[in-house]
């Protein structure tokens, strides 16, 4: 029986740390100027900014999760091979041509985690031709991490399979 599993291959957008500590200022000051400053000595521009600075940081703090990542390609695994497409160039991995799969496990997505339109995993496929291809997936929901972890745990992968699972995951793979 074969087992497959399929997802797709994101790219997410890396956030700047500098930008991201500013901003970060920024939006503690907005907060102490709206809510605690006295009302009566405000600057009426100042006021403004600071409210359009805490609204946007409260996008950013709660609305990010909506946003749906950049779809990529596509990847397939399978208990016979590995495919993916990724930039419109395919490629297949034979199981008997695979050196190991190393799966970064962050979580599935849901309401409760970081994304709606699922978390996004990092797998790191090798093989034996010395090839390395890192890819961040993302697994949709528990029924995708069931079908994944089924096709990773199958007797093809075994010995060819690691896991790390992030400190801040909320569930076991």
């Amino acid at each position: 029986m074969i087992t497959e599993f399929k997802t797709e291959i994101v790219s997410s957008n890396k956030v700047n740390k500098v930008v991201t500590i500013v901003f970060l200022i920024l939006y503690v000051i907005s907060i102490f100027y709206v809510f605690l400053y006295d009302k009566d000595s405000q600057n009426i521009y100042l006021k403004y900014l600071a409210l359009a600075v805490y609204l946007s940081g409260i996008y950013f703090l709660f609305g990010k999760s909506f946003i749906k990542p950049k779809k990529i390609g596509v990847l397939k695994l399978s208990t016979e091979k590995i495919e993916f497409e990724e930039n419109g160039e395919t490629k297949n991995i034979p199981l008997n041509e695979l050196e190991n799969v190393y799966l970064n496990y962050m979580d599935y997505g849901s309401w409760t985690t970081h994304s709606i339109y699922g978390n996004k995993n990092h797998i790191i496929i090798t093989d034996k031709s010395g090839n390395r291809y890192n890819f961040e997936i993302l697994i949709r929901n528990k029924d995708s991490k069931d079908e994944l972890k089924s096709v990773l745990n199958s007797s093809e992968y075994y010995e060819k399979f690691n896991l790390t699972k992030a400190p801040n995951s909320r569930t076991n793979f």
